[in-house]
């Protein structure tokens, strides 16, 4: 267990291995010696305990959960969500949520306005339709700056993805100690 994962515990975030996925003790490698150089994170999917039928999510969780948890292990940084459904819109202290869906060139286009370009971390947790995770990908990383660590959670067809995606540096991360299928990552940089 690392800082990262007790606080994707805290707020319930399914990212952590004590509710369901190997993702927070990776991130906290990769991240760890960047915590106070990470200005910009945007998470794509917000997600609360009624969409996509988030059962393991235990009675902590709380609607942004991933969102809080990057606030508070980055101090310096803005946090962004975009999520298509409305109830997952929230605003908290470096926390801004924004109203959009992740399969259309307009509505990332919008994203980007408010955001800026000079994203440091990107995290697709949306939809996990694999056309989205290329799609939103495809998009985004163009117009991202140039050090972006690209990050598509909740991998069920990684390899597909990668094959689609060769503009760029992909790697895929698969954790042994995984119970499920879909505990994978792609990380992907230019």
């Amino acid at each position: 267990m690392t800082e990262l994962c007790d606080l994707a515990y805290k707020y319930g975030s399914d990212k952590c291995p004590k509710i369901k996925h190997h993702y927070t003790p990776y991130y906290y490698k990769l991240f760890k010696d960047r915590r106070e150089s990470i200005k910009k994170v945007l998470e794509i999917g917000i997600g609360n305990k009624e969409q996509h039928g988030m059962r393991h999510v235990p009675r902590s969780y709380v609607t942004g959960a991933s969102l809080r948890m990057w606030r508070d292990f980055f101090p310096n940084a803005q946090v962004y969500g975009i999520d298509n459904d409305q109830s997952c819109m929230f605003e908290d202290e470096r926390i801004t949520t924004i109203y959009r869906t992740q399969s259309r060139v307009v509505d990332l286009s919008k994203v980007l306005m408010v955001t800026g370009r000079d994203i440091d971390i990107v995290i697709d947790d949306g939809s996990h339709y694999t056309s989205d995770q290329v799609f939103t990908c495809s998009v985004l990383m163009p117009l991202l700056k140039d050090d972006v660590i690209y990050i598509i959670e909740d991998m069920n067809e990684s390899r597909e993805v990668q094959k689609r995606l060769p503009a760029f540096k992909t790697k895929i991360i698969q954790f042994k100690e995984s119970r499920t299928r879909d505990d994978k990552l792609l990380i992907v940089r230019k």
